[in-house]
């Protein structure tokens, strides 16, 4: 509608084609299919969603290798850095918008404060809550980059505040994607009288794990998960009241005052979703959508399609007032961080019955919209 993006070289605004590809959450096919784009389609971008790490590898690589600038929305920093350091160039083609587990900004960056972190957004949670429990606490992942990055940072952090966390010594409550009986975890949380549950994995997952804790009788006070809880899809399909009390991280809120592309709002953009899918908000399109807008930026910014070019006018990206709040790059990770949040499923009247609310916030531009439940409902 708007007619593209003006670049000054050509003194005209060039229209944008966006081809996609799916890679079936196969980095094999994902590598290919990269290639494809950047020989045959000739790309002048890539632009990749929120998926994990390493299933962005394959098109790090290969923007390398054609000198084409790429953008990635969405995404916990630490299993991405941990994939970026064991490349010796380090993927300078390659930007990333997501959120941080437990790694503070550099000192100096306007994010290096409460709120730019899982760490102390979540442990807001604890400060709230933890006194009106024993402070023991079960921890769980799934063996793949996500789960092992989150395995390998944030149950230290949980020991720092001042928990007791079971089984660390012997990585109880890791456990590998195909896993299917979860009880000898779950017996060994109720045994050391568990009664803060937290995690990280794929929904289908938790679903699982979940459902075997209520069929062991296993009542945790707090029950916290990264990922598993995120969409509306994965949570109807764990089935009962699951989901009721389960805090998450939230990424976006359609009650951000920041602007989109062409007058959309973050409102506005809530509504076409919804419209569009005929089902419940994905918060994810927010910093799906965010990425769109840097890119565009630079590529405006640059004045040409030239991929060094554009690579560099990236990485220049200050302060850029996005539908997912400020953007602006660390030089040395590649990376900027969005604000985070916590919410909690809740049973509803409404026709989609589960909610999940802000609950707890540490920015002025976003207060909670609900207070949070505790302990867990288990009726």
């Amino acid at each position: 509608k708007l007619g593209g993006i003006y670049v000054k070289e050509y003194d005209r605004k060039i229209p944008v084609k966006l081809i996609i590809v799916d890679e079936e959450s196969d980095p094999v096919k994902a590598k290919t299919l990269s290639e494809q784009l950047a020989i045959q389609n000739k790309v002048n971008a890539f632009y990749s969603c929120d998926m994990p790490s390493q299933l962005h590898a394959p098109t790090a690589m290969i923007a390398d290798k054609y000198k084409i600038p790429h953008i990635i929305g969405g995404g916990p920093l630490e299993p991405w850095m941990g994939l970026r350091q064991s490349i010796e160039s380090h993927w300078p083609y390659t930007w990333f918008t997501g959120f941080a587990i437990g790694t503070p900004a550099p000192a100096g960056d306007f994010r290096a404060k409460d709120g730019y972190t899982i760490k102390d957004t979540w442990f807001e949670e604890l400060d709230t809550f933890a006194d009106q429990t024993n402070k023991v606490a079960g921890v769980f992942a799934t063996d793949e980059p996500d789960g092992i990055g989150w395995y390998n940072s944030f149950p230290g952090m949980l020991q720092e505040y001042g928990l007791n966390v079971i089984g660390l010594d012997h990585k109880l409550g890791f456990f590998p994607l195909d896993a299917t009986d979860l009880t000898p975890i779950i017996h060994e949380w109720m045994d050391n009288d568990v009664e803060i549950l937290w995690g990280n994995c794929p929904g289908p997952n938790f679903g699982n794990l979940w459902r075997q804790c209520y069929t062991e009788g296993f009542r945790p006070k707090i029950v916290s998960c990264g990922r598993a809880p995120l969409f509306y899809v994965d949570i109807s399909s764990w089935g009962g009241n699951l989901p009721n009390g389960v805090f998450t991280e939230i990424w976006w809120a359609p009650e951000y005052k920041c602007p989109g592309i062409g007058g959309t709002t973050p409102q506005s953009l809530a509504d076409r979703w919804t419209e569009a899918k005929d089902e419940p908000l994905n918060r994810g399109i927010g910093h799906g959508y965010s990425p769109a807008q840097v890119l565009f930026d630079a590529i405006e910014r640059a004045g040409t399609l030239d991929g060094e070019a554009i690579n560099k006018a990236m990485g220049e990206t200050d302060m850029l007032m996005t539908i997912n709040y400020e953007v602006k790059f660390d030089q040395d990770t590649h990376f900027s961080r969005i604000p985070m949040f916590v919410g909690q499923w809740r049973k509803t009247d409404a026709p989609e019955v589960w909610q999940c609310p802000v609950v707890f916030s540490k920015h002025d531009f976003l207060q909670p919209t609900a207070d949070p439940i505790f302990p867990v409902p288990y009726e």
